[in-house]
């Protein structure tokens, strides 16, 4: 009797306490992901719920490999966790808050096959109201595209005298060459890893900078394909986090820069940080009682706390 195929993509999905959501991101992974069912080896590693999402992903995903932790470890150290399980050629990281549009998970192979030179792909992220997500990929933290971001400068300049910005801030409608791409979705050549993927030093956030950072320097293709979409619904999973959580969400990619840059250059940028989440409050917040927009505030208040968050970096010289 000869063994069964092996399947064209493992598929890594870490999840903690977003149950709906990850029914909805695997459910949208079989039926529209444009691969047959025995095509898709999926892992689905919990980082400790209690929300019965374990027990939901084994009454209605019976095919789904699914391992439960006992403590929350992490976003990078759980995939990590199960590497050596993926018996494709390919690994899919996939964010339990997203779902797959129809031929997604077909086109980001398809691009990966055209040049095996490539080592990651990301793909186009939307917001739920189809707008686009910029965080989707970009340019490696340099103090000058991370002034740009932060105090809006690259609001203000036309977009030809531009340094390569650290978000996307267009909706490109061809292939990027990009110094990296989100983790939220992010297909990886299995012979390009070496046998390891994230740095364990980051618990959340800035893990998947470190990881296109280290591919590229081993000579491979970092790439942005808008030829697949997935619906990101960041906000909603987002509003589970708190605490170190949400620290994390500034402390790792200041972490990744600071070892990209050294202790000096990251001062610098906490300085950017900080003044930038500072002018955004501001600005967000005399919008808002000039419009009388609670959208606005909302953004002032998310914004007030984004720089409370970096000015407790700044002044903890062992933050990030």
């Amino acid at each position: 009797m000869s063994a069964p195929p092996l399947p064209r993509v493992s598929v890594i999905v870490v999840n903690w306490n977003v149950r709906a959501l990850l029914h909805e991101c695997l459910r949208s992974l079989y039926a529209d992901g444009g691969l047959p069912a025995d095509a898709l080896q999926v892992i689905v590693v919990d980082n400790a719920s209690h929300d019965g999402s374990v027990a939901m992903v084994r009454a209605d995903f019976p095919q789904v490999e699914c391992i439960a932790n006992a403590d929350n470890v992490g976003f990078g150290r759980a995939n990590n966790q199960v590497l050596d399980r993926c018996r494709a050629p390919f690994v899919l990281l996939l964010n339990p808050d997203t779902r797959v549009l129809p031929g997604a998970i077909a086109s980001l192979l398809q691009v990966m096959d055209e040049d095996p030179r490539i080592a990651a792909v990301g793909a186009r992220l939307l917001n739920a109201d189809g707008s686009l997500q910029r965080w989707t990929g970009g340019a490696y933290p340099r103090l000058a595209n991370v002034a740009n971001h932060y105090l809006f400068v690259d609001r203000l300049l036309p977009r030809r005298w531009r340094l390569p910005p650290l978000y996307l801030d267009h909706d490109a409608p061809r292939d990027l060459d990009v110094d990296w791409v989100s983790g939220a979705v992010m297909l990886l050549r299995g012979s390009a890893l070496g046998g390891r993927l994230f740095d364990p030093d980051y618990f959340m956030y800035g893990e998947d900078m470190a990881l296109c950072h280290r591919l590229k320097q081993a000579g491979g293709r970092i790439v942005y394909t808008p030829r697949a979409s997935f619906v990101h619904y960041q906000g909603e999973s987002m509003k589970q986090q708190q605490g170190d959580v949400l620290l994390s969400s500034l402390k790792g990619p200041r972490q990744f820069y600071r070892k990209l840059r050294g202790e000096r250059a990251v001062r610098l940028y906490d300085l950017v940080t900080v003044a930038g989440f500072g002018l955004r409050w501001a600005a967000f917040g005399l919008a808002a009682r000039w419009r009388g927009d609670p959208a606005l505030a909302a953004r002032a208040a998310s914004s007030a706390g984004l720089a409370r968050r970096a000015w407790r970096i700044f002044r903890d010289p062992r933050a990030g």
